[in-house]
């Protein structure tokens, strides 16, 4: 049986974070993840009133400790450098929890160039940018006093349509390199860097209300904006009553869809020279 997921527009994001009760529900739903900010990426008109999918994240990370969440993001609105610092910020504050939906155009955002390609180099420079500080670089040694080893940090000298030396000033997120998710045509699961294909691929978008496809790998619950959020997730609860598959809460988002950790690139030029021990410190 397929996994469920959830997806919330702007005006329902407002509604989660201003309720604790929802909060709550929200936290101990078995569900393996909830796109913020759906309407940023779908296509559809924007809405009057909306809450920007990373700072609702951030809300979410720091006020819950088991649910799972992508942040839709376009390359339309957001550089991906900038949008490199939010994703790995998020995976440290939510512990691996968090992720990202890119999207090829964004309803909010001024009209600009928006092609899959362009949407695909902006999640090809996020990946890199948030590998090219490893996690592990960082080992405190109050013996040598290295703090970090900072001949690991890397620039990632990426061309295309975002041409970005690096490396990122965040270090990577203890629970590796964030899930990156494409919404919609123009790549597939297996093509560096996306992980999950949502809407064309193994994850089926099922408005509320309509009977969703069993015979898949999971699908995306998205309500209209005349549902509330608590019939959102009373009709999660039914579904999975019903005999969709649960996915315990907690614990990474790569993890929960048994993802494999990215591959590091190989070739990277170190950004800084190997750090020489400084026992005074």
């Amino acid at each position: 049986m397929a996994y469920l997921a959830l997806a919330l527009t702007g005006p329902h994001l407002g509604e989660l974070v201003g309720s604790g009760e929802l909060l709550g529900r929200w936290d101990a739903l078995p569900i393996a993840f909830t796109v913020l900010g759906i309407d940023r990426v779908d296509g559809g008109a924007p809405n009057p009133v909306t809450l920007d999918s990373s700072a609702a994240g951030a809300l979410l990370a720091a006020r819950t400790t088991r649910g799972r969440f992508l942040i839709a993001a376009t390359p339309q609105r957001d550089h991906p450098y900038n949008l490199a610092r939010r994703v790995a910020s998020l995976g440290h504050l939510s512990r691996g929890r968090s992720g990202l939906l890119m999207g090829i155009r964004d309803g909010y955002a001024a009209p600009a160039e928006a092609t899959a390609a362009r949407a695909y180099d902006a999640a090809r420079a996020v990946r890199a940018l948030e590998q090219s500080w490893p996690y592990d670089s960082i080992v405190g040694d109050r013996e040598t006093g290295i703090l970090v080893r900072s001949n690991q940090i890397a620039h990632v000298d990426l061309n295309g349509a975002f041409p970005i030396a690096g490396p990122l000033n965040i270090p990577e997120p203890a629970t590796g390199a964030s899930v990156i998710a494409w919404y919609g045509p123009g790549a597939a699961v297996g093509s560096p860097p996306v992980d999950l294909v949502i809407g064309t691929g193994a994850v089926v978008v099922t408005t509320l209300g309509e009977r969703p496809p069993t015979d898949t790998t999971g699908v995306l619950l998205q309500p209209t904006l005349d549902h509330t959020v608590d019939e959102l997730l009373t009709g999660a609860e039914r579904l999975l009553a019903e005999g969709f598959s649960a996915v315990a809460p907690g614990g990474s988002l790569r993890a929960a869809l048994g993802l494999a950790a990215p591959p590091r690139r190989a070739d990277g030029r170190a950004a800084f020279p190997a750090p020489q021990p400084n026992p005074s410190l």
